[in-house]
C-alpha cells in the first residue's frame, strides 16, 4: 500500500491587512468605558449609602428638635414654638448618628420643624476619571406635638 505523504493542512484564512488588530482597538476603547461603568456602579452605591445615612440623621435630628418645644409658650398661648435647646439638640443628635453631617439650619415653618444640612460624599473608584466627590444637601422634617392632638384620644 502506498501511503501518500500528504498532510491535512488547515484551511488558510483570508485576512486582509485592514482587519488585523481590530481586537486591540476594541480593547483600547472599551476597557476604559467598562472601568468607568464599574466605577459608576460601585461609587454610586457607596454614595447612595452615605446619602441615606445623612438623610436618616437629619430626620432623626428633626424629631429630636421637635420634641424640644417651649412648654411655657404652649401653656400660655397654645402655640407650638421651639425652645432654646432645639438647635443644639438637633446638632448633637445629627452628629451622633453621622459625624460627617453639617447642620446648617433648624427652624419652624407652618408648624413643621425643618433641619437642613449637607454632607461631603467622596468617590473612590471614579477618582481615577477625575470625579472626586460631591456635596449633597439633606432636609429633615417633623411636626412637633404636645399633649392631645385629636379628639377622644
Amino acid at each position: 500500500m502506498v501511503s501518500s505523504n500528504k498532510s491535512k493542512s488547515k484551511p488558510k484564512r483570508s485576512k486582509s491587512r485592514q482587519e488585523r488588530g481590530q481586537i486591540l482597538v476594541w480593547i483600547v476603547f472599551m476597557l476604559p468605558a467598562m472601568l468607568a461603568m464599574v466605577g459608576l456602579v460601585f461609587d454610586g452605591g457607596m454614595m447612595w449609602n452615605q446619602f441615606r445615612r445623612a438623610q436618616w440623621s437629619a430626620d432623626g435630628a428633626a424629631v429630636a428638635a421637635a420634641s424640644e418645644i417651649d412648654a411655657g409658650v404652649y401653656r400660655d398661648t397654645g402655640r407650638v414654638m421651639l425652645g432654646d435647646d432645639a438647635y443644639p439638640i438637633a446638632v448633637h443628635y445629627a452628629r451622633q448618628n453621622d459625624a460627617a453631617l453639617h447642620v446648617t439650619a433648624v427652624y419652624i415653618q407652618d408648624n413643621v420643624v425643618h433641619v437642613k444640612g449637607w454632607v461631603q460624599i467622596d468617590t473612590y473608584f471614579l477618582g481615577i476619571f477625575g470625579v472626586s466627590g460631591t456635596r449633597v444637601s439633606v432636609h429633615g422634617r417633623e411636626r412637633p406635638a404636645w399633649g392631645i392632638s385629636e379628639r377622644e384620644q
